[in-house]
C-alpha cells in the first residue's frame, strides 16, 4: 500500500500558521462572584428599606408603687416645702400631718400683697395689745382706788356714827340735868339763870348732832357722786377694752385665715406606713407633683409612669417597656423590662390649668400644658441582680422608662424629606 503524497511546501506552511493562531477562551469567575456580591448587597438594602422598621422611644419618669394598698399624695398647689414631720418608714395614723407647703405669694410691683397685708395686721395687733394692756392696767388701778375710797368713807362714817352716839349720850344726860334743875327751881333751890344755862348746853348738844348728821349726809352724797363718776369712767374704759379685745380677735382670725390660705398641710388619708418621701424642706413643688407615698412596703411592686400626651399615642396594653431604676444605674447593673398593664383614659391634670408661673418660664409652661396620663407597668421581676445578689425593688423608689412612641419603615423615613419638599412646592 503506497503512502499518500506529501503536501506541497506552501500548503504545509499555511497549516502550521493556522494551528499556531488558535485562540483559547477562559471563564472569569472573580467578576461573576463580585457581581453576585454587589447584587446581594443591593437586594439586602432594598429589602431593609421596605421591611426594616425604625422605632423611636420616649423617656418618661415614674416611681415604684404597689399592686395594692398604696396611696399617692400629691401637692395641691405650687409652693415650697416648709416642714416635713415624718421620715420614710414611719407608721402614721389617719389625719396625721405629714408636711407643710408654703404657697407662692401673689405680688404687685414686686411686693407681696399677702405679706404686706399680714405685716399691717401684725402691726395693728401690736398696737391693740398695748392699748389692751393700758386699759386693763387703768381699770385695775381705778378698781383699787374705788375699793380704798369706799373703805375710807366707811371708816369716816363709822367715826361719825360713834361721835353721834357720844353726843346723843351727852344730850340725854344734859336733858336729865335740865329736868333736875327745873325741879330744883320749883323747890327754890336753883335760879332761872342756871336753868337757862343747862338748856343752852342741851341745845348745843342738839346743834352738834344736827351738824354731824348734815356732815355725814354731805360726805355720803359727795362720795356717792364721786363713785358714780368713777364707775361711769370705768364702764367707758371697760367698753373700750371689750371693743379692743373684739378687734384683736378679728385680727387674729384674719391672720389665721391668711396663714391657712398661704400654707397647706399634707395629711395622711388613711392609716399606713410612709413608703416614700420625694421632697425635702426648701424644695419647690408644682401642682399635682407627687410628694409622698403611703402603703405596705411588702406588697408586689407596680411601676407608675406619668406619660405626656406626645408619648401616649402608640402605647398599648401588653407593650414592652424598658425600665431603668435610679437605685440601680443601668450602665452598671443593666436594664429591666416590664409590660404595660393599665393606661388611664383621662389625664391626671388639666393642661389648661398650667401657667407660666408654675414652671418658671415659657418653655416649662409649654411643656406643662401637655396632658399627662397615668400608665401602670408590671415589671418582669421584683428584684435586680447587683453584684451577684438579688436586691428587692423598694416601694417608693424612682425610675425612668423608655416607651416606644413611633414605628416607621426606613423607606418612609428616607422619603419624608422629599415628600415634605414636594408638599411645600
Amino acid at each position: 500500500m503506497s503512502e499518500p503524497p506529501a503536501p506541497p511546501p506552501a500548503e504545509a506552511s499555511f497549516q502550521r500558521r493556522r494551528i499556531s493562531g488558535t485562540v483559547h477562551l477562559q471563564h472569569d469567575r472573580g467578576s461573576v462572584w463580585m457581581a453576585w456580591f454587589f447584587g446581594a448587597i443591593i437586594v439586602v438594602i432594598v429589602g431593609s428599606l421596605f421591611l426594616g422598621r425604625l422605632a423611636r422611644s420616649e423617656a418618661v419618669r415614674g416611681y415604684v408603687s404597689a399592686a395594692s394598698g398604696l396611696t399617692r399624695l400629691d401637692a395641691q398647689a405650687a409652693g415650697i416645702v416648709r416642714e416635713i414631720a415624718v421620715k420614710q418608714g414611719d407608721t402614721i395614723a389617719r389625719g396625721q400631718r405629714l408636711m407643710q407647703v408654703q404657697l407662692r405669694e401673689q405680688t404687685t410691683g414686686g411686693v407681696s400683697t399677702v405679706g404686706a397685708t399680714l405685716r399691717s395686721l401684725q402691726e395693728r395687733r401690736t398696737s391693740l395689745n398695748a392699748e389692751q394692756a393700758r386699759l386693763a392696767a387703768y381699770l385695775d388701778s381705778t378698781r383699787g382706788d374705788r375699793d380704798e375710797t369706799e373703805r375710807n368713807i366707811a371708816a369716816v362714817v363709822r367715826a361719825l356714827d360713834e361721835q353721834e352716839r357720844t353726843l346723843k349720850e351727852g344730850l340725854r344726860q344734859q336733858e336729865e340735868m335740865v329736868a333736875r334743875v327745873e325741879a330744883y327751881l320749883r323747890q327754890g333751890y336753883a335760879t332761872r339763870e342756871s336753868l337757862n344755862g343747862q338748856r343752852r348746853a342741851a341745845l348745843d348738844y342738839a346743834r352738834q348732832i344736827a351738824e354731824l348728821r348734815a356732815r355725814r349726809a354731805e360726805l355720803k352724797q359727795g362720795t356717792s357722786e364721786r363713785l358714780r363718776a368713777q364707775r361711769t369712767g370705768d364702764t367707758e374704759k371697760a367698753a373700750q377694752l371689750t371693743a379692743t379685745r373684739n378687734e384683736l380677735s378679728a385680727i387674729e382670725a384674719q391672720i389665721t385665715a391668711i396663714g391657712a390660705q398661704s400654707r397647706i398641710d399634707v395629711v395622711a388619708p388613711t392609716d399606713g406606713q410612709v413608703a416614700g418621701l420625694y421632697v425635702q424642706p426648701g424644695d419647690s413643688v408644682t401642682a399635682d407633683q407627687v410628694v409622698a407615698i403611703l402603703g405596705d412596703t411588702r406588697a408586689d411592686p407596680l411601676i407608675v409612669l406619668e406619660v405626656p400626651a406626645r408619648a401616649i399615642g402608640l402605647a398599648k396594653v401588653g407593650q414592652e417597656v424598658v425600665l431603668k431604676y435610679d437605685a440601680f444605674p443601668f450602665k452598671t447593673f443593666g436594664i429591666a423590662k416590664g409590660a404595660i398593664a393599665v393606661i388611664s383614659g383621662t389625664p391626671l391634670r388639666n393642661p389648661m390649668l398650667a401657667s407660666a408661673e408654675e414652671g418658671g418660664g415659657e418653655a416649662a409652661a409649654a411643656a406643662s400644658r401637655q396632658s399627662v396620663y397615668r400608665v401602670e407597668v408590671r415589671p418582669e421581676s421584683r428584684t435586680m441582680r447587683a453584684y451577684g445578689i438579688d436586691e428587692p425593688i423598694r416601694i417608693g423608689s424612682t425610675l425612668s422608662a423608655d416607651i416606644v412612641v413611633e414605628r416607621r419603615r426606613l423607606i418612609d423615613w428616607m422619603l419624608d424629606p422629599i415628600r415634605a419638599m414636594r408638599g411645600r412646592g
